[in-house]
């Protein structure tokens, strides 16, 4: 068995010869702790039910004041782009997590309508035909007349053939 040995105490550090006296600290004053406030109402839980309920409000928000720039005859185009601008910065600037779900709402629903209005563009790769003269309800000025004026000769020259032929037999 062997024996475990001791441990050495801490020897006291070698000071100057002339050095002053460590001086002992000074008390510190007393000071009261300040007294708890009256307790506010609990916040609300952050919930994921709330925050996706945030979320949708948020993008039908987007759907709301898109239909109003619509009905004032803004671009689709211009329309998403901007409310997918407006709700990501929303989102990424505010500290309050109801903004921010809010902004990521309206900006998935609009970047999404967006995304479907690029989409859509690539499809049509040639221009539409022009309408005809037909559809459009319109005559050009002078095409009624000239008409009348062939179906006359034409009734005319008929008439002609029928009465020399018929002359013949």
């Amino acid at each position: 068995m062997s024996k475990t040995k001791h441990k050495p105490k801490p020897k006291p550090k070698a000071r100057h010869r002339n050095a002053a006296p460590v001086a002992a600290a000074a008390p510190r004053p007393y000071r009261p702790r300040p007294r708890a406030a009256a307790k506010a109402p609990p916040a609300p839980e952050d919930t994921t039910t709330r925050r996706l309920l945030y979320t949708a409000g948020g993008a039908a928000g987007t759907a709301l004041v898109g239909s109003f720039l619509a009905r004032e005859g803004w671009a689709p185009k211009t329309i998403a782009g901007l409310l997918t601008a407006a709700g990501g910065v929303a989102s990424w600037t505010s500290e309050d997590p109801m903004v921010q779900n809010l902004g990521a709402g309206a900006m998935s629903a609009a970047g999404s309508q967006l995304a479907l209005l690029m989409l859509d563009g690539r499809d049509a790769k040639d221009p539409p035909p022009k309408p005809r003269q037909a559809d459009l309800n319109e005559l050009p000025p002078g095409s009624l007349e000239s008409a009348f004026e062939r179906a006359r000769s034409q009734l005319s020259v008929a008439a002609d053939d029928a009465r020399r032929y018929s002359d013949a037999a």
